[in-house]
């Protein structure tokens, strides 16, 4: 068994290695460019940019994006764009998955960074609202203790 094994398996193998070597697909350029140390995946990165361009193209018209303008609007894209890139090169290197990222990204940025204004904002207004009130608590506390000095 020993031996049929090996003399099978040997030109049988031979064969087989022979016909995928035949088979094996022309690469077009290279997959990823390293540089300055990372790994920059080519289709990844370009999925992910065409991705947030295209989705900002369908992305539905608010009053936060007028006002923004031209000019707020193609700074708010690049920005996206880095944020794709950044996730592609961070993490994630599959082209299908940088594409739904960016897609996402794209339709939805200037909603989310609205999402966050807000959310900043309430968050200042309740802390300054604390503080007026603890301002004010201790110095009705300390006008009390001084009229129970006396």
């Amino acid at each position: 068994m020993f031996v049929v094994r090996n003399l099978v398996g040997a030109t049988f193998g031979a064969g087989l290695a022979a016909i995928a070597e035949a088979q094996t697909p022309q690469r077009f350029g290279p997959a990823s460019v390293i540089l300055f140390g990372a790994e920059l995946p080519i289709w990844s990165m370009l999925f992910g940019i065409v991705g947030v361009l295209m989705a900002r193209r369908v992305a539905p018209a608010t009053a936060a994006g007028t006002a923004l303008g031209r000019t707020g609007n193609a700074a708010l894209t690049v920005l996206l764009v880095l944020g794709v890139l950044a996730l592609v090169v961070a993490g994630e290197k599959r082209p299908i998955v940088a594409l739904g990222w960016s897609i996402g990204l794209g339709f939805s940025g200037l909603a989310f960074i609205e999402m966050v204004a807000r959310a900043v904002r309430v968050l200042t207004r309740v802390m300054l609202d604390g503080f007026v009130v603890a301002a004010t608590k201790g110095a009705a506390i300390w006008a009390d203790r001084r009229e129970s000095e006396k």
